[in-house]
């Protein structure tokens, strides 16, 4: 049976070769905002994907950039600007 397709494109290629998981936190007065929060994240860009998470963390944030400059202005801009985040914590990945 197979359950899905993937594509994997080239991110480098594309312009953007940092590819990073960010770890997010809500805060704990912020449980109900959680759909929202992730409605939200999926639609800017740079995000590839957004896992959520049962755990210390709420969501991992798949993300790509053109650089380690854009990539932290994206997480202080776009991801930890929003009140209801607690803290983020941001892993640069490589793909082998």
């Amino acid at each position: 049976m197979l359950r899905s397709y993937h594509a994997h494109p080239d991110w480098a290629a594309l312009g953007l070769p940092i590819q990073a998981i960010v770890a997010i936190r809500l805060k704990a007065q912020a449980r109900g905002v959680i759909d929202t929060y992730a409605r939200r994240v999926i639609t800017l860009p740079n995000v590839l994907n957004v896992f959520f998470l049962g755990g210390a963390d709420d969501f991992l944030i798949y993300v790509a950039c053109a650089s380690t400059a854009k990539l932290r202005d994206f997480v202080a801009q776009q991801l930890s600007m929003d009140n209801s985040v607690a803290s983020t914590q941001t892993n640069i990945v490589s793909i082998i």
